[in-house]
């Protein structure tokens, strides 16, 4: 028989299901970020990162940290990245490469940009490190369309962070970083939610802590 034209297990029939149903909320959610228009997500993002800095400040004490740069209608992430700049932290951005996995580059204002060879963004220029460089990073922030309140993380379907966490999380196990940094997740508001909310599968990984307009949330002991 030909295994295209086979029937579908159960389990196959499943994850299907699941996997249409988590696009389904992620469209749902980004078209709420969309119309919560540009000047509520800066006043939120303004909001938010007035109690991320002070958060900050006690969590990472080497001042070494992650970043996304923000795309579409994420919670912007420019003013933040200057003040972090100007507070003295190091700071490294993703950079997408092939086979879904991450690198990442040092940020500064100004730093050279190029077009990426494998997403439709605008990544820096500069030397990349893989994911050795976690022994030296303090907090990793995580972009996401919804967190919930067990640490459950929905992204954008690509898988990028979900891979390198994992990766991290196998160095960790292996003594190869000793101390990982923590993971928090930026949203608004409303895309923070009951533990639940949001179809998860094995696959996915969790985050430590959630920042809103409303304040960091610590998720795991």
């Amino acid at each position: 028989m030909d295994k295209r034209s086979a029937p579908r297990t159960s389990d196959e029939t499943n994850l299907v299901a699941l996997e249409a149903h988590k696009d389904t909320t992620r469209d749902q959610l980004r078209a709420k970020r969309r119309q919560l228009g540009a000047t509520e997500r800066q006043r939120q993002a303004a909001a938010l990162a007035r109690h991320l800095v002070p958060w900050l400040d006690v969590n990472a004490p080497r001042k070494t940290l992650t970043c996304f740069l923000s795309y579409g209608a994420e919670p912007p992430t420019g003013e933040l990245l200057d003040t972090l700049h100007v507070g003295g932290y190091r700071i490294y951005v993703p950079v997408c490469e092939p086979a879904r996995q991450l690198s990442w580059v040092r940020w500064y204002p100004g730093v050279e940009m190029e077009r990426s060879a494998v997403a439709p963004i605008n990544e820096p220029v500069g030397e990349r490190y893989g994911v050795e460089l976690m022994g030296e990073i303090d907090v990793v922030l995580v972009p996401a369309q919804a967190v919930d309140e067990a640490g459950d993380r929905l992204g954008q379907g690509g898988g990028y962070y979900d891979r390198f966490i994992s990766a991290m999380n196998e160095r960790a196990g292996s003594g190869a970083i000793t101390q990982g940094p923590k993971l928090l997740s930026m949203v608004f508001e409303h895309e923070f939610m009951s533990a639940g909310s949001f179809p998860v599968e094995e696959f996915d990984q969790r985050v430590d802590a959630v920042v809103t307009a409303l304040g960091v949330r610590n998720l795991t002991d």
